[in-house]
C-alpha cells in the first residue's frame, strides 16, 4: 500500500506541476530576458533618419565649411587677379617709361642750354682776345675799355674752355686762308696779317705766318685765269671806238684796273696789258692795286706787271717792303 500511495502521490504532484505551468507564466528572471522586444515603426526611423541628416548638413555648414571656403578662396584669389597684377605692372612700366622719355628730354634741353650759354662765353673770350683779329671793314672795333667792361662779365675760363678757344682760334685762321685760296679774297689775307701782329694772338704767331706763306705760295705757282683770256672790248666799249685789245689807252686800261664793279679777269687782263704803259702815273696806280684791290689774283698780277716796269723783285703781297722801296724811290 505504501508504493502504491507514494505512486499516486508523486502523479498527483505532477498534475499540479503542470496545471501550474499552464494557468501562470513563469516570471523568472532568466525567462525574462530572452523574452522578444517590440519593434519601431517605418516612419518613426525614417523621420530619425532624416533629422540625423540635417544635423550632419548643419554641423557641416557651421563648422566644416568655412574652414575650407578660404583655401578655396585663397586660390581663387592668387590664380584670379593675376591678369589685373600684369595689367597693373603693364601700366606702371608705361608711366616710368613715360617719365624716364620726359627726364631725358629735360636732359636734353639742359644739354643745349649748357652749349649754348658756353659758345656765348667763347665768343665773348674770342672777341677780348682778338678785337683786332677781324677782316678789314666798315666794322666798328671794340675799345680798351669796352673790352674791360665785357670782361668783368665774363665768367672765369677753365683750362678745358682755353683750349677750346685755342682750337677755334686756329681754325678760324685756316679758314680764312682756305677763303683766301679759293674765291682771292683780300680781307681774309688781311684778317691773317693783322692776326699776325696781334699781340693777343702772339701764342698763334706760327700759325698766322704758316697760313700766310700757304697762301702765298699758291698764288705764287698758280694761275687763276685762262691763259688765252683777252678783253672782250666790244662788250667795253660799245661805241666802237675799240676794235682789239692793242687799241686800248693807258688811261682806259687803269680806268678799269680801278673800278672795282668790272670783273676781276678784266682788271687782272688790265693790269698785265700795263706792262707796255708809259704813262707816269702807271706804278702808282699798280701799286693802290696792290694794297687796295678785293682780288688777290689781280693783286698778284699788279705786283707782277710792276716788278716787270721797275726791274725789281719783291715777295708775293710783301706790301711793307714794297711801299718803303716805293717811297725811297720818290725821294731820289
Amino acid at each position: 500500500m505504501t508504493d502504491i500511495a507514494k505512486s499516486q502521490q508523486k502523479k498527483s504532484n505532477a498534475a499540479n506541476s503542470y496545471h501550474k505551468q499552464t494557468i501562470a507564466p513563469d516570471f523568472s528572471p532568466a525567462k525574462r530576458d530572452n523574452h522578444r522586444q517590440p519593434r519601431v515603426s517605418w516612419p518613426a526611423f525614417v523621420m530619425i533618419q532624416f533629422l540625423i541628416l540635417v544635423g550632419i548638413v548643419m554641423f557641416y555648414n557651421s563648422s566644416v565649411a568655412p574652414k575650407i571656403n578660404p583655401i578655396s578662396l585663397t586660390a581663387d584669389q592668387a590664380l584670379g587677379p593675376k591678369s589685373n597684377l600684369e595689367a597693373s605692372l603693364n601700366r606702371a612700366e608705361s608711366q616710368i617709361s613715360a617719365l624716364q622719355k620726359q627726364l631725358d628730354a629735360q636732359a636734353e634741353e639742359k644739354k643745349k642750354t649748357q652749349a649754348q650759354l658756353q659758345e656765348m662765353t667763347d665768343r665773348l673770350a674770342l672777341l677780348l682776345k682778338q678785337s683786332s683779329f677781324l677782316p678789314s671793314g666798315p666794322t666798328t672795333k671794340m675799345g680798351t675799355s669796352d673790352a674791360a667792361e665785357v670782361a668783368s662779365m665774363l665768367p672765369s675760363v677753365s683750362p678745358s674752355t682755353s683750349e677750346l678757344i685755342l682750337l677755334k682760334e686756329r681754325n678760324r685762321l685756316t679758314e680764312y686762308a682756305d677763303k683766301a685760296i679759293a674765291i682771292g679774297s683780300r680781307d681774309d689775307l688781311q684778317a691773317i696779317v693783322d692776326a699776325m701782329f696781334d699781340p693777343a694772338m702772339k701764342h698763334l704767331n706760327h700759325a698766322c705766318q704758316a697760313e700766310f706763306k700757304r697762301v702765298q705760295n699758291y698764288y705764287e705757282y698758280s694761275l687763276s685765269i685762262d691763259p688765252g683770256f683777252t678783253l672782250p672790248v666790244q662788250d667795253i666799249f660799245k661805241d666802237g671806238s675799240i676794235r682789239a685789245e692793242a687799241d686800248i689807252t693807258p688811261t682806259q686800261l687803269t680806268g678799269l684796273l680801278q673800278d672795282s664793279k668790272q670783273p676781276w679777269e678784266f682788271r687782272l687782263r688790265s693790269a698785265f696789258l700795263l706792262r707796255a704803259s708809259t704813262d707816269k702815273s702807271t706804278n702808282e696806280i699798280l701799286l693802290r692795286a696792290i694794297k687796295e684791290d678785293p682780288s688777290l689774283d689781280v693783286a698778284k698780277q699788279a705786283q707782277t706787271t710792276l716788278e716787270k716796269r721797275v726791274g725789281r723783285k719783291f715777295r708775293l703781297f710783301d706790301l711793307p717792303t714794297i711801299e718803303a722801296w716805293w717811297e725811297n724811290q720818290k725821294e731820289k
